[in-house]
């Protein structure tokens, strides 16, 4: 025998329902508003099946909503969090919200960091509400915070203002070659290189929940140098492999570089640099259509190239090499797919101020 119809009780006439369905802001409370409109429509009221296909849920969840609605009217489909110690309805006002937000800024009084905790009793104290140490740390991301661990950053490294400046002069020395060379393409890559060898890296992997994966290590110190050019604006790139960083070698890496990039000379490469020894040093002799654009000392964030190297590490990782020859077969794998995949570097390297240029 086929299942009656659910009847609704009309708490509510048709144009408040769907008055109150336009107006909600909390997502599954409109679409509990949704599921008792469609219910009650004066003309053609859906089907229990009907309106569960179209809200996205169960048949015996649209009809433990409107249990609950012809129960209790609208406070049954009202989102009851909102009721709830620590809901919305103890949300700290704006100036409470305010002062939180400036107090977090500087150490709690224990001199540790913050915690759920700490904030919560941070807030019984001085705002007079009173949390579960749980639950405290949710006003937190109602102030748009978020745990992260800190970038490092060195202390050395140039302030805001001083990276702005040198976006803005590099900027105008591109415009300024271009008002030299108004028949050359003036273009941006960068160089950097990373020291890569038989110590280990280790990595997160994806595992079953209960079962740490492993990874087997082996401290060795032996190395090898990755010199990486890179084009933000399209993603293009060059590696080598060289088993120093020196002048000797960075002249190398420049004369291969420069005959493979711009053999015929016809573009002018801006090329940024940090300032290693080996790309100041006098006896290093760039070659010609090259102008070297040394970096803001100790500021790896102007660095395009230094957020490739995340993908060259990833090829090695949680991995263990008799012999630097094993891991260069690796490498240069991974250096040989990199530059047949630009997108993927341009998706790391390609920073959108350098391209604004």
């Amino acid at each position: 025998m086929p299942r009656p119809r659910t009847q609704i009780s009309p708490h509510l006439d048709y144009a408040d329902l769907t008055q109150r369905y336009v107006q909600c802001q909390d997502a599954g409370e409109k679409n509990r508003w949704l599921v008792i409109r469609l219910l009650s429509h004066p003309k053609t009221p859906m089907s229990i099946e009907q309106t569960a296909e179209i809200c996205g849920l169960s048949c015996s969840g649209v009809r433990k909503i409107a249990r609950r609605y012809n129960a209790e009217g609208a406070v049954g489909l009202v989102n009851r969090q909102r009721l709830n110690p620590g809901g919305n309805r103890l949300a700290l006002s704006d100036e409470q919200q305010r002062l939180l937000r400036q107090r977090l800024q500087s150490a709690p009084d224990d001199g540790g960091l913050w915690s759920g905790p700490k904030v919560g009793e941070y807030i019984e104290t001085y705002f007079g509400i009173c949390l579960h140490p749980s639950t405290a740390w949710k006003y937190l991301r109602r102030l748009g915070l978020s745990l992260q661990v800190p970038h490092p950053v060195h202390h050395q490294s140039a302030t805001l203002e001083q990276q702005a400046e040198f976006k803005a002069g590099l900027a105008g020395h591109v415009a300024w070659l271009r008002s030299l060379f108004p028949n050359r393409e003036i273009v941006i890559w960068a160089e950097d290189e990373a020291r890569l060898g038989l110590q280990p890296i280790v990595r997160r992997v994806w595992a079953p929940i209960g079962e740490r994966p492993s990874a087997h290590h082996s401290r060795r110190y032996q190395w090898v140098y990755t010199y990486g050019f890179v084009h933000p604006a399209t993603g293009a790139s060059y590696f080598l492999l060289l088993p120093r960083a020196n002048v000797s070698m960075m002249q190398m890496a420049l004369e291969l570089f420069a005959a493979q990039v711009n053999p015929h000379r016809q573009q002018l490469i801006i090329l940024l640099v940090d300032q290693a020894a080996w790309h100041m040093s006098q006896k290093l002799q760039v070659p010609p259509g090259i102008f070297f654009y040394p970096l803001l000392p100790y500021t790896l964030q102007l660095q395009p190239t230094e957020c490739v190297w995340s993908l060259l590490r990833e090829a090695i990782a949680n991995q263990v090499f008799d012999n630097l020859d094993a891991l260069e077969d690796v490498l240069v794998k991974r250096c040989q797919w990199l530059m047949q995949h630009p997108v993927i570097v341009q998706g790391k390297v390609g920073f959108d101020w350098i391209q604004a240029i």
